[in-house]
């Protein structure tokens, strides 16, 4: 990708705050330790400090300490409770109360620890092994086409066109949904006549609908570019949802949209608009909620969706940007979490890897690794029950402000008695 000369400045200056901005986050909690109260403290502070960090056109909530417990298939399953701020206001609670003990000797410590732990488990264990229904059953095919993102390659089309011959020759059966991956065909699929091709002769041989990632353009009034989930079938578009966080400094520079000022600085990045809100699309009268890259990292979209009576959630994404990295991989683990927030099934189509069928309990039921060509042809469950998340929300975040507040007067009360 080419870039101005005159935004290398900018450049070299992201490099430098960003990482700054980050740390800054992980940093001040560290201040509170001097405080008698630290073992409550910290974890209210922190708390606070990732939930900022993930909120807003900036926000990043990538890999927060909640994530640590993936393979505690207990202790991941009280995200179902209070989301990732609440788990890991638990996972930093038991670490400080260990922490007081080991300073202190102190066995109050150390009780309330093993306390803490024992309960947290057991709540976990009540909630992964508990008995629930589905409300009914969907027949998907998840496709990954295992083609890499390129820039004005007419190559791709070749290849495209290849893979997607590759899955109408191979696939022989029906289904209630095909899901393809975020930029699923070339360009834009609205004004290709490629692409609706493929996707009508696809929609034909599956009898489905379609849905797949494409960009729009929206030419009434300002132009504006959208990352869009399509669903389609046959040779019709019914019904569409624009991406509503997009990557900043990668899709757009955030709040541009707001600043003119910010419109005319030039990182490189794309020129996308997001979306106004989360729109439920449906198969036949079942709701879905849609997931288009790292819109799965934010709980919000996905308790959204939650609330407004979602079956089952989509993921759609291209990976290939980060190559044979970790990025690819943590993308996917982190999708986990959305499934056991929302206690919903999760299918997810990438266009490099890795696919996949999640269900309630964040358990990988299928999957297509990384750079591998294939499809999942699998049933989900749908399900309409709701999470005390998605009930409540965040409420640890309130609960945090008060143990910060309630410290903070505690403390000035000690100073002027001392």
């Amino acid at each position: 990708m080419e870039v101005d000369p005159s935004s290398k400045p900018w450049l070299v200056a992201g490099l430098l705050i960003l990482p700054l901005y980050l740390s800054f986050f992980n940093a001040l909690p560290f201040l509170t330790l001097k405080n008698q109260s630290r073992f409550i403290l910290f974890p209210a502070v922190w708390t606070i400090l990732e939930y900022l960090r993930g909120i807003t056109y900036l926000g990043f909530p990538w890999v927060t300490i909640a994530y640590s417990q993936l393979e505690n298939r207990y202790f991941r399953m009280l995200n179902a409770v209070g989301g990732i701020y609440f788990t890991g206001f638990l996972i930093l609670l038991c670490n400080l109360l260990f922490f007081e003990f080991w300073e202190t000797s102190k066995k109050k410590f150390l009780a309330s620890f093993v306390l803490l732990l024992i309960v947290s488990h057991i709540s976990g264990a009540w909630l992964y092994h508990r008995d629930e229904s589905n409300s009914g059953n969907l027949k998907v095919l998840i496709f990954q086409p295992n083609i890499l993102p390129r820039e004005e390659d007419y190559s791709e089309w070749l290849e495209t066109s290849r893979s997607y011959d590759k899955l109408i020759s191979e696939v022989d059966d029906t289904f209630d949904l095909v899901i393809l991956p975020e930029s699923g065909l070339p360009g834009y699929f609205r004004y290709s006549k490629k692409s609706q091709t493929i996707i009508n002769s696809l929609s034909a041989k599956t009898k489905a609908p379609v849905l797949l990632g494409s960009s729009d353009v929206d030419l009434n009034g300002k132009r504006k570019v959208y990352n869009t989930a399509f669903l389609v079938y046959g040779d019709s578009i019914i019904s569409q949802y624009n991406k509503v966080h997009l990557v900043p400094f990668g899709e757009w520079l955030p709040y541009e949209n707001k600043i003119e000022i910010l419109r005319h600085i030039d990182f490189g990045q794309g020129d996308f608009s997001p979306g106004d809100s989360t729109v439920l699309l449906k198969v036949g009268n079942i709701p879905f909620g849609t997931l288009i890259c790292f819109e799965s990292i934010f709980p919000y979209i996905t308790r959204d969706y939650s609330k407004k009576g979602a079956g089952f959630l989509v993921n759609i994404t291209s990976d290939g940007w980060y190559g044979k990295s970790l990025g690819p991989k943590e993308h996917f683990e982190l999708l986990r979490f959305r499934a056991i927030e929302s206690d919903k099934y999760i299918a997810r189509s990438a266009k490099t890897g890795i696919s996949a069928i999640i269900d309630p309990k964040g358990r990988v039921m299928t999957s297509i690794g990384l750079f591998e060509w294939g499809y999942i042809a699998d049933t989900i469950g749908i399900r309409y029950s709701e999470t005390l998340y998605t009930k409540f929300g965040d409420f640890i975040i309130i609960i945090s402000i008060i143990v910060v507040i309630s410290v903070f007067i505690v403390s000035k009360r000690r100073k002027r008695r001392g």
